[in-house]
């Protein structure tokens, strides 16, 4: 049973954070802020969306990009990184890498 709500809590959570990054990609304002993993999405996406890009040449993150991930549960964030898979034009790897590129620690060693 706790695997069930397990599951149920995380599709949830993938489809706000899909739902979020096409209000983003469509929307020039975004609503009040959606948290998931103790981040808001809103603010993660529009901050980090230039790093992580499929074929960026950034070779670090913004101060805000970095911003707005402090504070994350990363352990969250690595449990739901396969959505950023299916997030558009979102390089995966690049965006795994903001944790460390930023200085930010308790990035769980599985990830």
């Amino acid at each position: 049973m706790a695997g069930r709500k397990q599951a149920t809590m995380a599709s949830a959570a993938a489809v706000a954070l899909l739902l979020a990054m096409a209000a983003v990609s469509g929307a020039g304002a975004a609503p009040g802020p959606l948290m998931m993993c103790n981040v808001d999405v809103y603010r993660m996406i529009g901050a980090c969306r230039s790093y992580c890009a499929r074929g960026s040449w950034e070779a670090t993150p913004s101060g805000q990009c970095c911003a707005a991930l402090r504070g994350a549960n990363l352990r969250c964030v690595c449990q739901n990184k396969g959505l950023l898979a299916s997030a558009g034009n979102i390089d995966a790897r690049l965006a795994m890498q903001i944790p460390s590129k930023c200085g930010i620690g308790n990035v769980p060693s599985r990830c």
